[in-house]
């Protein structure tokens, strides 16, 4: 089957079109996804996991996003466990289970991805089903953060400050706050906010404290317009 537009390989086109949200050709994209799916084609299978996670052109159904995201995840595909293991996670159609999260996930972290890392780094500080692992946790925060994960960026911040998994360093947890902020983490400006007003690792410095106040607030303002555009579109 060819895109509508005969210009593009239909799978990257029916790909393009879960990425862009354009509903108006999600039946178009599922009949090419399901299609190529159904004859294992490993990321066809993941594409239609996710279609029926989201409720993409669609009725949201978490038992067969998690039916399709397992054959993917079956046959390799680290992509297909990230998600998968979300699901575990959350607990999205079945019983969260974090020991088969933290096995999903550990495949696409050892590959390098920042989510997977971030995600199982969240799983070990907790500790719930898996042991509470400070130190891994720390060293999957980190990796995610240096690849520029905003959220890991953060969080690692406050394991400097808290000595969480590795050494009290506010140097190095004033540059990761410092990190996340400038990538416009409401939460790292207003963390920084509170240090520069009290002096907590840093120089006490009220108009730096203001600054960051004024920052976590204009991202307020543009998350609430933001929010009123959204619905103004639904």
């Amino acid at each position: 089957m060819e895109s509508p537009n005969g210009s593009m390989d239909p799978m990257e086109w029916a790909k393009f079109i879960v990425r862009s949200h354009a509903e108006a050709d999600y039946p178009a994209a599922f009949s090419i996804i399901s299609s190529r799916a159904e004859r294992g084609h490993p990321e066809a299978e993941l594409y239609l996991g996710l279609l029926y996670a989201r409720g993409q052109g669609v009725d949201r159904d978490f038992i067969l996003a998690r039916n399709w995201l397992r054959r993917s995840a079956d046959h390799g595909n680290p992509k297909a466990m990230y998600f998968l293991g979300k699901i575990y996670i959350r607990g999205y159609g079945t019983e969260a289970d974090p020991r088969k999260a933290s096995e999903l996930l550990s495949v696409p972290a050892d590959a390098g991805d920042a989510r997977a890392q971030y995600e199982l780094a969240l799983l070990s500080l907790d500790g719930t089903g898996i042991g509470r692992d400070l130190v891994r946790a720390f060293g999957l925060m980190e990796r995610a953060a240096e690849q520029g994960h905003v959220e890991a960026m953060f969080v690692l911040g406050q394991m400097h400050k808290t000595g969480a998994g590795t050494a009290k360093d506010a140097k190095q947890a004033v540059h990761w706050l410092l990190a996340a902020a400038a990538n416009g983490h409401k939460g790292a400006q207003l963390l920084l906010g509170n240090m520069y007003l009290t002096g907590d690792g840093v120089d006490r410095d009220a108009e730096e404290a203001a600054r960051w106040y004024e920052m976590a607030d204009a991202n307020v303002t543009s998350d609430r317009r933001c929010s009123r555009h959204r619905q103004g579109r639904s």
